[in-house]
């Protein structure tokens, strides 16, 4: 595949899902994006295309203003795999990991994401980000 076809796929992951917009709806997007056999994999679980979905509309609710910018983004040779750096930044409302938040306060954190494609679909992405550091900013 080609780099502008990979990033036909994975950019609307980022600015069209995970960023609050007026002009796209994040779970037709996800839909659209991700394979039916879609999985989330971090340190601690595995999500599945559902879920993921389910948890991108509560983040839509508890952060108004989430924006989750590509920063770098590398495709191997063969377009199969995808890096994204990208830098999420928001101000949570409500209920957030443990916290009560009237907005007042933001995060800005790194993430890191290798997304795997096939059949013109994420088929699966390991990611990391580092909440660490958005809790100290929405505690501080």
């Amino acid at each position: 595949m080609t780099e502008p076809l990979v990033e036909s796929i994975v950019l609307p992951f980022y600015q069209q899902a995970l960023t609050v917009n007026t002009q796209a709806n994040p779970a037709e997007v996800l839909e659209r994006v991700l394979a039916n056999t879609f999985q989330s994999i971090n340190s601690q679980e595995t999500k599945d295309k559902a879920t993921l979905i389910k948890q991108v509309g509560i983040f839509w609710k508890l952060i108004p203003d989430l924006v989750w910018a590509p920063q770098d983004i590398v495709v191997s040779a063969d377009g199969r795999k995808v890096v994204v750096r990208a830098v999420a930044s928001g101000s949570p409302k409500g209920s957030f990991m443990g916290l009560e938040l009237d907005g007042s306060k933001s995060f800005r954190i790194d993430s890191t994401d290798i997304h795997e494609i096939d059949g013109g679909q994420i088929v699966r992405v390991h990611h990391l980000e580092d909440w660490a550091t958005g809790m100290r900013q929405l505690k501080g």
